[in-house]
């Protein structure tokens, strides 16, 4: 029997992210076509002889304890299995915190999929989604760890969707925007327009791929930081061909048709001080 895995915990972007209209619990109704991306966070879960769960991250942004949704996802996975065995979770942090990009939600998947290969409680993927739910609305995508259409808060799968390869440059201004923060300020004149719920044919295409990306939530995203539509201009001045921010933000990704003119974008691009940028593409299973 193992005692210690490591595993990947990828960075996502959203293609297209609708916001359908508001539940009567509070929650947005979302639609969202979304891709795990090379970039990723690390993670090495040993088992332990007691029953603790010991968490540790070298990022001073990073809670280490409930509120850190890999710490929860080890508890809850260790009270539904009923499993009398402790873990330590060490990440290496490279997605950045409150981005738009989902780290949290990946780290808390990789635990829920470490765990369960590591302490042989064969759940099945089905379960597991259903834990992910339970602790936050993108963790379930992640367990799926393939592209994919969601809906509702962003927790249920609607529909896989096709092998695609995008290379992108991602840049973030170095500050966080966090998403409860983003969702208070949605209106509901915002999403009147997609009450029809059309579902749009995804394109293989990657120049009619800029018609498709949309995100409902930028335009409030630019209310709390207009430097967002600043870094849009930046990445499409290098040749994108297009640019969206991903979730609630504030990432921005640019496409491009490969990777050497997402590597020469990325050098070209004028920096401001505290941006952070990457060259990535999508990944179709992990």
């Amino acid at each position: 029997m193992q005692n210690e895995i490591s595993l990947c915990a990828p960075a996502k972007v959203n293609l297209r992210l609708e916001v359908l209209g508001k539940r009567a619990n509070g929650y947005h109704e979302l639609r969202t076509w979304i891709y795990p991306i090379s970039l990723g966070d690390e993670l090495h879960i040993k088992r332990l002889a007691s029953s603790k769960i010991v968490l540790s991250c070298f990022h001073s942004e990073l809670p280490l304890g409930e509120e850190n949704l890999a710490y929860r996802a080890a508890t809850l996975f260790l009270k539904e299995t009923g499993l009398s065995v402790g873990v330590k979770i060490e990440i290496t942090k490279r997605i950045p915190v409150a981005a738009g990009l989902g780290g949290g939600s990946s780290d808390a998947a990789a635990v829920l999929k470490g765990m369960n290969v590591l302490l042989g409680a064969k759940v099945s993927q089905k379960e597991l989604m259903e834990m992910g739910e339970r602790i936050g609305a993108d963790v379930p995508f992640f367990i799926l760890g393939k592209g994919a259409m969601m809906g509702g808060r962003g927790e249920r799968l609607l529909q896989p969707l096709p092998p695609l390869e995008l290379w992108m440059v991602l840049v973030n201004p170095g500050r966080p925007l966090y998403t409860q923060k983003v969702y208070q300020k949605v209106k509901e004149g915002l999403t009147k327009n997609r009450r029809d719920n059309k579902i749009l044919m995804f394109p293989q295409d990657l120049e009619k791929m800029g018609n498709f990306l949309c995100n409902d939530l930028e335009a409030v995203a630019l209310e709390l930081m207009p430097v967002i539509e600043v870094i849009k201009k930046r990445l499409c001045e290098v040749g994108a061909i297009a640019a969206l921010m991903t979730g609630s933000g504030p990432t921005v990704f640019g496409l491009f048709p490969g990777q050497q003119e997402a590597n020469r974008a990325a050098k070209e691009m004028k920096m401001e001080e505290g941006w952070i940028s990457f060259v990535a593409h999508t990944t179709s299973d992990l």
